[in-house]
């Protein structure tokens, strides 16, 4: 659930039959139809042989190791690395068991089953009660966690047997057991949690989960150091590298240098200026996976010039987008037609292929922008971006729609925040009180194109920053989030982006696809961005 600019709005959830497979739906295009890389991986070749050490790079440092404060990038990738959720997402956006299985009796209750032999690192069994405990934390509106919305159709979480845990529901969720696949389902240890209490998954504290690498350290501004564990419950996961240290690494340049002088020796990335010189690399391989995000501009305010859609439309014709794609994706992206990427076609994909290809791409068209601007009375009016001159694919989109903007009318202000700050315009209000949006790369939590509508559209969405309200919209989301058929589900969801379109409470800009940086010695990292929300490094090892 969370951005980077790269903030990414994750608090979602996918709509999807109990266990049904959820794939990568199509091939990634990059300037409107050609796949960037020649196709997409969702994985790459395991590792055959043990490495002593890896650093990882993330943008930034990480803010917090509890799930429940897994709001960015950086928090993703180290938690999904060391913490398993109760179901489990595969890299191609399978829905299977993780720490438990679950069945459906009935449409308001999930019943899920945990699996015999689960253990955390301590060497302690994962029972019903730690699973009921977790839950209720992500629920818990007085520890301020950031899924607590996804629970909002829940009447009772329940040990029902030795190894059983009921869900019910007030009305049937189709989306709840996607999230149990994703960060919101991760499973803790209730007696080590409630121990440590506040400092939980702080430097001062620590976390105790069940993965396959274990919290060793975390020493704000050297990482945060993972090991193998042993003692792993899954006999069929061997993790062939020794230790894994996640750090941030915000300056482009330097992740580019630390990277081909194998001082780093992997990352995710997407929005890279330094893409080209990597593909050429003698020491790095840059692997295209699918890509569930979409960047965006997030509209933070409908009282300033964007409350008017016809600002919002002008804004969005008048936005250079391949040259986005070419100056800041390096060809790693394609061009919208809709607000979800379509690497999120997970289930239904006959239905969402065709509707999708049948939708015209966003193209620029200026001089019908700017009489937009003058039908609404905009011109001469401000638009104030919030931007980060230390993140350049912040900068490079940020000087895109300031173009955008200035050759249409309106005046242009920039409100620049560091790396380490950035994620503060989504998560504070304050923070956020005098910009009129900012660019960003939300994400759902799962492969789905709902995923990432229903926190930009739903009133109590975690991405609906400006209080967008749009009756037709949150009818259709609601209906199908109740609604069990996939097709239905399907052709809802096609009204529902070609509605997004009409009325941009946010404004895509491209459709990344996912860049998985990774040091030539090498292999069995996921290449999909399912590693943001399940473990990433099992395969993991030498070439």
């Amino acid at each position: 659930m969370v951005w980077k600019r790269s903030l990414v709005a994750a608090v979602t959830i996918t709509a999807v039959v109990p266990l049904a497979a959820i794939g990568c739906g199509r091939s990634a295009q990059s300037s409107g139809d050609a796949s960037p890389g020649g196709g997409l991986v969702s994985i790459t070749p395991p590792g055959t042989s043990p490495v002593g050490s890896v650093t990882w790079a993330v943008y930034r440092d990480v803010n917090s190791l509890d799930p429940i404060f897994a709001f960015d990038y950086p928090e993703n990738t180290a938690d999904s690395l060391m913490c398993e959720s109760l179901l489990r997402q595969t890299p191609d956006g399978a829905l299977v068991p993780g720490l438990a299985s679950m069945s459906q009796p009935a449409p308001t209750r999930l019943v899920f089953t945990i699996r015999p032999g689960v253990t955390f690192w301590d060497g302690h069994p994962v029972t019903p009660a730690d699973v009921v405990y977790s839950l209720d934390r992500d629920r818990d509106v007085r520890l301020g966690g950031y899924y607590v919305i996804i629970f909002d159709r829940v009447r009772s979480i329940a040990a029902t047997g030795a190894r059983q845990v009921t869900i019910t529901l007030t009305q049937p969720d189709y989306w709840l057991p996607e999230q149990m696949a994703s960060i919101g389902g991760i499973v803790i240890e209730k007696s080590f949690a409630q121990e440590l209490g506040q400092s939980y998954g702080t430097p001062a504290g620590g976390i105790m989960c069940t993965g396959a690498y274990m919290l060793k350290s975390w020493r704000p501004g050297a990482g945060v150091l993972a090991l193998a564990n042993p003692h792993y419950w899954n006999p069929a996961v061997h993790p062939l590298v020794q230790q894994i240290l996640i750090k941030g690494v915000p300056d482009v340049a330097t992740l580019t240098a630390a990277l081909e002088t194998g001082a780093v020796q992997g990352a995710y990335s997407y929005g890279l200026s330094t893409l080209d010189q990597l593909r050429s690399s003698r020491t790095v391989r840059v692997y295209e996976g699918p890509g569930w995000s979409t960047d965006v501009f997030v509209v933070t305010s409908l009282t300033g010039v964007l409350g008017d859609v016809r600002v919002r439309r002008a804004l969005s014709m008048a936005l250079d987008r391949q040259g986005i794609i070419s100056s800041v994706y390096r060809g790693a992206a394609l061009m919208p037609r809709w607000a979800s990427n379509p690497g999120t076609f997970g289930y239904a994909t006959g239905i969402f292929d065709a509707a999708y290809d049948s939708s015209p791409v966003l193209t620029q068209n200026i001089p019908a922008a700017r009489q937009l601007v003058q039908a609404a009375g905009a011109t001469g009016k401000t638009l104030t971006i919030g931007t980060s001159s230390e993140l350049a694919d912040v900068t490079g989109v940020t000087g895109a729609y300031q173009a955008a903007a200035e050759a249409i009318g309106l005046k242009v202000k920039l409100d620049s925040v560091s790396a380490q700050d950035y994620v503060d315009f989504y998560l504070d209000p304050n923070f956020r009180a005098a910009v009129d949006g900012f660019p960003a790369v939300p994400y759902g939590d799962w492969a789905d194109p709902v995923a990432m509508l229903r926190v930009f559209e739903l009133p109590a969405g975690v991405a609906n920053l400006d209080n967008f309200n749009d009756p037709a919209l949150t009818s259709l989301l609601l209906r199908e989030r109740a609604t069990a058929d996939p097709a239905a589900r399907a052709r809802l969801i096609v009204q529902a982006e070609k509605l997004t379109l009409q009325q941009l409470p946010m404004i895509p800009t491209v459709q990344p696809v996912t860049l998985l940086l990774l040091n030539k010695g090498l292999t069995g990292a996921v290449a999909s961005f399912a590693y943001m929300f399940a473990p990433w490094a099992d395969s993991l090892g030498g070439t």
